[in-house]
């Protein structure tokens, strides 16, 4: 990222949380917005002076109308969400600023004033993490990871059985046993690893400790350890949401190409959604993670759909429902 964009992402976040702290019922909350506000004008003033001095220009400010409708969306998932997005999107923030230390040539009094913004960061890090206690913000990430995946698996899928069935009862009932068989073997793959990342975080925290009772280290609080079945539970569950958005419009009563166009209108709205969120919580470009996600999703389903008719003519392949 460049030096202007931290300057657009200090100031759209200003802008944003003043916005959001006009409507949060939470007057805890409502302060801290307000505070919040305050402090990302300071660091969007320090990345500002920095475009100047490198004689860069300074890019037009964020879209107030803009601001306004993505506090609009955010607020849309309730409080304890919205908080767990702020923290993923904080703690992408410091990685991105940790790396302006080797990238950008600083001055020492602007070295000390990162440092100060990076702490200010963390801190804000630390009291959304407060906020968002909800198991299902807790595992926010297994949720849209289940459900990307649900969406753009299906999507696929569903679309190759098209081109090769031409009946959509058949398309979907298939779908659903792929969905179903699908949510099965990603809950496993996360126990699995949820639970082996677990056992490593374990070992990590127990020498942790150690090393304080033997050396009187204090530094690091150890890694945080998730539970393997509740990240099990909400991919499983979410990949097969994210399934059935591609998959019931084949029970329709129309042709397979109606099917197949509501099938992928809703597959593409709701990975816009699943997109604009993720892009939140990676610190990324949300235009860019929404076209991305959608994109890739699109050539996936045309590919199957061009494979699934390639195999109908080849096989002669007839429907029986």
């Amino acid at each position: 990222m460049q030096v202007s964009d931290f300057y657009l992402d200090e100031l759209r976040d200003q802008m944003l949380y003043s916005e959001l702290a006009r409507s949060v019922r939470d007057e805890g909350a409502k302060k801290k917005l307000r505070e919040l506000s305050r402090i990302e004008e300071g660091h969007s003033k320090f990345f500002l002076s920095l475009l100047k001095r490198s004689g860069v220009s300074v890019p037009d400010a964020p879209s107030r109308t803009k601001v306004k409708l993505e506090a609009f969306l955010m607020k849309l998932f309730g409080l304890g969400i919205l908080m767990k997005l702020f923290e993923e999107r904080e703690a992408a923030t410091v990685v991105n600023y940790l790396k302006l230390f080797d990238e950008v040539e600083l001055n020492e009094a602007d070295r000390e004033t990162l440092k100060s913004i990076v702490k200010d960061e963390m801190e804000h890090e630390s009291f959304f993490a407060e906020k968002s206690s909800m198991s299902i913000v807790e595992n926010l990430r297994d949720v849209l990871f289940g459900m990307n995946d649900g969406l753009v698996e299906l999507l696929a899928a569903v679309s190759g059985l098209a081109g090769a069935y031409e009946r959509s009862l058949l398309v979907a009932i298939t779908g659903l046993v792929i969905g179903i068989a699908g949510a099965l073997s990603m809950s496993v793959g996360a126990y699995v690893s949820t639970k082996s990342e677990n056992e490593l975080n374990q070992n990590r925290n127990m020498r942790m400790e150690l090393s304080r009772i033997v050396f009187g280290d204090q530094q690091g609080n150890g890694e945080k350890v998730s539970s393997a079945k509740e990240s099990a539970a909400f991919v499983g569950i979410f990949y097969i949401v994210g399934a059935l958005i591609p998959t019931l419009p084949y029970f329709l009563p129309f042709s397979v190409l109606t099917d197949q166009f509501a099938s992928t209108l809703l597959a593409v709205f709701a990975l816009a959604v699943a997109g604009y969120l993720t892009s939140i919580i990676s610190g990324v470009s949300g235009k860019r993670k929404v076209a991305e996600m959608v994109l890739l999703a699109l050539v996936a389903a045309l590919a199957t759909y061009l494979l699934g008719n390639a195999i109908r003519v080849l096989t002669g392949i007839t429907a029986g429902i």
